[in-house]
């Protein structure tokens, strides 16, 4: 503890406790670092440790099979640089998203993902956890939009990767491998993303349909005919402020304001073609926020399954088949153009019998299943990822190669090391 104090200041240096566990695993120490220096010693000291901003999303990922060390990123974060002209963003991994959207704002721009909570957020934790939101429809997610990166290795080297212009070619693309690694090949530092115009106008539109399959059909429909900023099927029950116990395609719209009525327009003509009901929604950006709430609402856990943008109502429909032959209570939400279904389980007993039913068939179409988010109790004895397919021994590699001591969130991404 000595050591550390001597680095970070024995004001930011403090003994772990339950309140700092990462999926039950409580830390010796909580460090938080001031500056990249301090980073770089605290990584050199040795020991296992788990890198996090505010803690909002340490429930995603396997437990640690050891942690010495919590390194807390929430004094790194400012705002580097925002070359609004060049539309490019270089921003410290402590920074939240609610703050650096303000800031974009200014000049009409956003960093278009939209994970919960904004406020809790960090960049550092939007990358790793690999988080998004329902704008990936349209906007992609931080692989997408990530140009550069600064990171901290585990033998304490500071590296980048990547650069800050939008047309970079320099070297191998390593920023990307950080993207979902929960921090098992680097302690993030700095992020530089390219960002987008903010649109003019954002509306919503709610059709509401028998199943959850009808109401994926509408969504693959509405995407067929024009270009939606997000694309959203819920199953019963699973869209606040929607049809109740039914399910519905929420599609949201994007641009200037004669873009956003052709486009409803579009929509009107599909829905009474086919017989879906509209619903009215009174705030668009804030049905969109609703929706993305849904990952961290208060659940047992919540799944989510990866599959064809084709193959979400047969998910869908293979997901509610399940739950009621165990009696389970569930609520889904999928992103229809991205074929990525979740599933908030309510009770825990339920959990792992989900899993069971559902992996095997989605492993064997290609797709995967895995434990998005559960407590420490839940995810005791249950494997959390699933198969890695062909791509294991690659992965392993890299970590091997990157964090050869596997010193950097040990066991958080399961079999991979």
């Amino acid at each position: 503890m000595e050591r550390l104090a001597a680095i970070v200041g024995a004001e930011h240096l403090r003994a772990g406790t339950a309140a700092d566990a990462v999926d039950g695993v409580v830390p010796a120490q909580v460090v938080s670092p001031g500056d990249v220096a301090q980073v770089q010693d605290v990584v050199r000291l040795g020991g296992t440790l788990v890198a996090s901003g505010l803690g909002a999303h340490l429930a995603v990922g396997a437990p640690p099979r050891a942690l010495e060390v919590l390194l807390r990123m929430h004094r790194l974060d400012g705002i580097v640089a925002h070359e609004a002209a060049d539309m490019t963003v270089t921003v410290q991994a402590g920074c939240p998203l609610d703050r650096l959207q303000a800031v974009l704002a200014t000049a009409g721009q956003w960093l278009p993902i939209d994970p919960p909570p904004p406020a809790r957020t960090t960049v550092g934790g939007l990358i790793a956890a690999n988080l998004s939101g329902p704008l990936r429809a349209s906007q992609g997610t931080a692989r997408d939009l990530l140009l550069g990166l600064r990171w901290v290795e585990a033998d304490g080297a500071l590296v980048s990767g990547g650069g800050r212009v939008v047309k970079n070619v320099a070297g191998y693309d390593l920023p990307k491998l950080h993207v979902g690694a929960l921090g098992t090949l680097g302690v993030l530092i700095e992020a530089t993303f390219k960002v987008r115009p903010r649109p003019a106008c954002e509306r919503a539109v709610v059709l509401e349909c028998r199943s959850a399959a009808e109401a994926a059909d509408a969504a693959l429909a509405v995407r067929d005919a024009l270009d939606p900023l997000w694309l959203e099927v819920a199953g019963a029950g699973g869209l606040p402020d929607g049809p109740g116990d039914g399910a519905a395609a929420s599609v949201g719209l994007g641009g200037i304001a004669a873009e956003v009525d052709a486009a409803a327009a579009t929509i009107e003509t599909l829905a009474r073609r086919a017989g879906w009901r509209l619903l009215p929604v009174a705030d668009g950006a804030a049905l969109r926020a609703s929706l993305a709430a849904f990952d961290v609402e208060p659940a047992a856990a919540l799944l989510r399954a990866a599959t064809l943008p084709a193959d979400v109502g047969r998910t869908l429909s293979a997901v509610e088949d399940a739950a009621r032959a165990l009696g389970a209570s569930i609520h889904t939400l999928a992103h229809a153009a991205s074929g990525v279904v979740r599933v908030a389980v309510a009770r825990a007993e339920h959990v792992a019998p989900l899993v069971a039913r559902l992996r095997p068939a989605l492993e064997a179409a290609g797709g995967s299943l895995v434990v998005a988010r559960a407590g420490a109790d839940v995810k005791r004895g249950l494997d959390v990822w699933g198969g890695f397919g062909s791509g294991l021994a690659l992965m392993r590699g890299v970590k091997a190669a990157m964090d050869p001591a596997a010193r950097l969130a040990p066991g958080r991404l399961g079999a991979v090391g």
